[in-house]
């Protein structure tokens, strides 16, 4: 019993890493029917961004000595949200603006292009940036008590998803922005013609995306203890096939795909002999299943196209 309870938890853990990457792609894709396949190497650039201010630069101990350690881990982590905020709307006027009303390959490859580049940029500048590092313990990771399955940096992992999970729907229903990306979101043209600016919508659209990959980077790295430059094509891959589990589009859909695609992980990794080495493939083959069988995904809604 014990054991199931730890995959459970594990599964979790690995769901909230999954999470945000895979809202971003929703989030993108609702509101330009875009798929920005760039967004893994965007939020690994943050998790970079968030460790070279904590030890290259040396910021968080700077801040450590004039505020307490909580306070100064949260302002490191949102310096580099913003980095990523910032990082991803440079991009969405660098290789997707130009292509506007093109051909929608070249935007798709455009991004492709960018992860690339965003990838071995941190590989040729981030010192030693091809090795793996260790990532600074930002989260406490002491045990809860005498519960060996609880420890600090598991609950706050859970807690920081839950909470910008929280966030990200009190903005899209209460403000008068979320529902603007609501309505381009549902019909761009309807949305124009009522006088919405669409423009503006979208960079606020990347703004919000780019820090929650920030912060998806910064959970990522805190779980597996460790970053490397190249971890982005797997993770935005796996932040993909989250989004067409739940329903690309669906910001809901992403957290129920990002919960399947975790929970199928974890436990063919836990209860199948040599299950490691076949995790990654039963995600994929869960993906390949709903796009033959239910497209839509878990939470997306059918189109239907009149010719």
């Amino acid at each position: 019993m014990e054991l199931i309870i730890s995959q459970i938890l594990n599964a979790v853990m690995l769901a909230c890493t999954y999470t945000l990457v895979g809202i971003g792609f929703s989030l993108f894709f609702g509101a330009m029917d875009i798929v920005v396949f760039c967004l893994g190497d965007v939020a690994i650039a943050g998790a970079f961004a968030i460790m070279a201010l904590s030890t290259v630069m040396g910021v968080y101990a700077s801040l450590s000595g004039i505020l307490p350690a909580p306070i100064s881990g949260i302002i490191v982590v949102f310096i580099g949200a913003c980095f990523t905020a910032g990082l991803v709307t440079l991009m969405y006027r660098a290789v997707i603006v130009p292509f506007e009303g093109k051909n929608i390959n070249a935007s798709l490859l455009s991004t492709i292009a960018a992860g690339i580049v965003i990838r071995e940029l941190i590989g040729l500048f981030y010192p030693e940036g091809r090795n793996p590092h260790a990532f600074p313990q930002l989260l406490p990771a002491g045990l809860i008590g005498d519960n060996v399955l609880l420890s600090w940096r598991n609950i706050i992992i859970i807690a920081i998803t839950f909470i910008m999970v929280m966030l990200l729907y009190w903005f899209v229903n209460r403000t008068k922005t979320g529902l603007s990306i609501q309505a381009i979101s549902q019909n761009k043209e309807a949305a124009i013609m009522v006088g919405i600016n669409w423009h503006r919508i979208i960079v606020i659209t990347f703004l919000i995306g780019g820090f929650l990959l920030g912060i998806g980077g910064f959970l990522t790295a805190s779980y597996f203890n460790s970053l490397r430059f190249d971890m982005g094509a797997m993770y935005g891959l796996k932040g993909f096939c989250v989004a067409v589990v739940g329903g690309l589009g669906s910001i809901y859909g992403a957290i129920v795909g990002g919960l399947l695609i975790a929970f199928v992980e974890v436990f063919v990794t836990a209860f199948i002999p040599g299950g490691t080495a076949y995790s990654s493939v039963a995600a994929f083959l869960i993906v390949v299943l709903f796009i033959l069988f239910k497209p839509e995904g878990i939470l997306g809604e059918k189109t239907v196209e009149k010719v």
